[in-house]
């Protein structure tokens, strides 16, 4: 047989093809790795070494300390130190105290269930799926690290109860041991972090607040430029997410020192305050949208504003304390001097106009809430200022809290079905893989992706696990040594940790390392329960994902619908009873709402500027009609006739009919002025209130209207 040799042609064209492959390729690889590389730059940066540093010497010391006491679980003292671990010190004494308050609970339960079910499997189970659902649903409706305890207190019956199910005699001594291991990580915790980490919670807080505050003047100065057009309004958006993590820090800050402690209510006063500058913006911004013809009082108030925001921006950038009270100062004297020519009691009511009534209530009403945002910063930096009560609310969703409670009902309910059906030895460590995750995630936008991530980081420990299991643990003989190999493990997992996008991996890779490894003293090496023990628990978190999956899915765009309807009918509410309605709750529930809506609309892939434009409008709307109440509080036959032309509003009428009866209530006041003069500065203020009202309702007519036809 003759091989013929390849022609010079097809020589070039396998060169060219060779050449031109990888050129191609390279993009596509260039973009998989590109994450990875900025994963690997986060986890070098001083702030996330040192967190690692930091978490993996607390969670050491309390191990070494709960051999020392000898402890029955002394793995559980580590584990704990993971999962409160964080870089800001109030946070993690916070999320501690709920831990303990949590595991305290659920021992209290596991006690319960299993002293009237110990021999009959079936009710227990279906104890233990009733009472999960209870803290599934609570922790839905509570927030921040309340949410958490929540549901630590129901998974915390899966950890004590389950592994002791075929001894349940020893169930009172197995929760006193979790007990007591949760007591000491969380003290080692505390401690290290308060001589590692110092009072990070309020240095964060000043800075949050200083940040926010700069943002929200830059936004007052774009909304005095007409030039703004649609960059204002994106710019609100991220700041509205931003003023979601406020009350956050504030939560923290009260958490880690008594003296930020007694200064709380008026750091709540001076979010709320910041939620109103923001929602006073854009009346700002449609104001001065119309540049031509401007009362000369106007253009003063316009030179004045700007020059006031400019200096403020100058000293916050440099942050000048004396220079920041002195222009806190300047901003409540000009905020009281459009107020009282607003109301009527200033000395000089010369070009009381509908225009000058609107500019000085626009800019005065900014200006205001901004004075107050202000002075909530000095009073933490300095202590000083009087102590302001504010009164917020947040977005409770009992139908979501309802949809979950049943779905982790059901997911524990299939778990326990298969445990028991199929007579599986390791169906209890299959169910500490679904118990604790189906109620950890239940609040998220996405679940199932999130549980599968966390199930990768199993099985990524599970690896690492069998390793050290095999070739590393039966070489220590000390607890130093000990130390030495999981440091570098326990370091990764708290860096990692701070990356939200590989969050969960982490968490999942540090605490079921652990848990798989369970170092104890005496130590067991046990290659088949270990890999049994792996294969349940991410055989669990696979069960979670297809749950969430298959039984009440998550829909962020139905979850964004219902949020929707929530904001609409908060609007009618005001519309029909805006004497009823406490005004600094309904505005702070109504920002928690759009900042929920924010995070739906993300994680659904849908753009945000269309819904979060029409809860803008709707949150100007009720704010606008809620201030003409207060208004007229005095004069109830005015707010009567105006309640009939809101009620119109409210009530879904045709934009003819709705306009006609506005206008009714307009010619109404009209007329009062002419019949009484004392009232003629009121009157108008309140025909120029409804004008807007009317100007609100017409620019998203099709959405108001669906809500008074809800």
């Amino acid at each position: 047989m003759t091989v013929s040799a390849p022609s010079a042609g097809s020589v070039s064209c396998a060169a060219k093809a060779a050449r031109t492959l990888p050129s191609a390729v390279a993009p596509h690889v260039a973009g998989r790795l590109a994450p990875l590389r900025a994963h690997a730059a986060h986890l070098v940066t001083l702030d996330a070494t040192l967190h690692a540093a930091r978490t993996a010497v607390a969670g050491l010391v309390a191990l070494w300390l709960a051999f020392l006491l000898q402890l029955d679980a002394p793995y559980s003292a580590l584990t704990t130190v993971i999962l409160v671990a964080n870089p800001v010190q109030g946070m993690i004494l916070e999320k501690s105290l709920y831990r303990l308050g949590g595991t305290l609970l659920g021992g209290l339960a596991a006690l319960i269930l299993m002293a009237l079910f110990a021999q009959a499997p079936e009710l227990f189970l279906l104890g233990l799926a009733v009472w999960m659902a209870l803290c599934t649903a609570a922790s839905t409706l509570l927030r921040g690290h309340r949410a958490y305890g929540a549901v630590l207190a129901g998974y915390t019956v899966a950890l004590i109860a389950l592994p002791v199910a075929n001894a349940p005699e020893s169930v009172f001594s197995v929760a006193m041991a979790r007990t007591g291991a949760v007591t000491l990580g969380v003290v080692s915790s505390a401690l290290m972090g308060a001589l590692l980490s110092g009072h990070t919670a309020e240095r964060r807080l000043d800075r949050l607040l200083r940040d926010m505050l700069a943002d929200l003047v830059a936004v007052g100065r774009a909304a005095m430029t007409p030039q703004s057009g649609a960059v204002l309004p994106r710019a609100m958006q991220r700041l509205s997410e931003r003023l979601g993590g406020l009350d956050d820090a504030i939560r923290f800050a009260v958490a880690e020192t008594p003296v930020v402690a007694a200064q709380a209510p008026s750091l709540r006063a001076a979010a709320a305050s910041l939620h109103g500058a923001l929602s006073a913006a854009p009346g700002l911004r449609d104001f001065f949208a119309r540049r031509a013809g401007r009362a000369v009082r106007i253009e003063a108030w316009a030179r004045q504003a700007d020059w006031l925001l400019a200096r403020t921006e100058s000293v916050l950038a440099r942050q000048d304390r004396p220079g920041l009270e002195r222009v806190a100062a300047d901003l409540r004297r000009l905020a009281d001097e459009l107020d009282a020519f607003f109301v009527g009691e200033a000395e000089d009511q010369r070009d009381l106009t509908e225009e000058t009534l609107i500019a000085a209530d626009r800019l005065g009403d900014f200006l205001d809430e901004l004075a107050r945002g202000f002075a909530g910063l000095i009073r933490l930096e300095t202590g000083r200022g009087e102590t302001a009560a504010a009164r917020n609310a947040t977005h409770r969703d009992w139908a979501w809290a309802a949809l979950n409670a049943a779905r982790a009902a059901v997911a524990v309910l299939v778990a326990g079905a298969l445990w028991l059906g199929l007579a599986w030895p390791q169906g209890p460590m299959m169910m500490l893989g679904v118990v604790p995750t189906i109620g950890l995630f239940a609040a998220r936008e996405r679940p199932s992706a999130d549980v599968l991530q966390f199930a990768w980081g199993t099985v990524a420990a599970a690896l690492l696990g069998l390793f050290y299991l095999l070739w590393v643990l039966p070489q220590i003989d000390s607890f130093a040594l000990l130390a030495m190999w999981l440091a570098p493990p326990l370091a990764f997992a708290a860096a990692a940790s701070t990356a939200p996008a590989i969050a969960f991996f982490a968490q999942g890779f540090a605490v079921f390392l652990i848990t798989l490894l369970a170092p104890a003293n005496p130590m067991v090496f046990d290659p088949i329960v270990f890999l049994n023990n792996a294969f349940s628990i991410s055989l669990g978190c696979a069960v979670t994902a297809l749950v969430y999956r298959i039984v009440l899915p998550v829909d962020a765009r139905r979850l964004k619908r219902h949020l929707l309807r929530q904001l609409q009918r908060d609007v009618i509410v005001v519309l029909r009873r805006p004497s009823e309605i406490d005004p600094r709750r309904w505005e702070s529930r109504m920002h928690d709402r759009m900042r929920l809506l924010s995070a739906r609309l993300r994680a659904a892939h849908i753009d945000a500027h269309p819904a979060m434009g029409a809860a803008f409008d709707a949150l100007r709307l009720g704010r606008e009609t809620l201030r003409l109440q207060q208004l007229l509080r005095s004069d109830p036959e005015a707010a009567a006739a105006v309640g009939r032309g809101l009620s119109s509003l409210a009530d879904g009428a045709p934009a003819r009919e709705a306009r006609e009866a506005v206008e009714a209530a307009r010619a109404w006041l009209a007329g009062r002025r002419s019949e009484r003069p004392e009232q003629f500065a009121r009157n108008l203020r309140a025909e120029t209130a409804l004008s807007a009202i009317m100007a609100l309702y017409l620019r998203r007519f099709r959405f108001f209207q669906q809500a008074a036809n809800a």
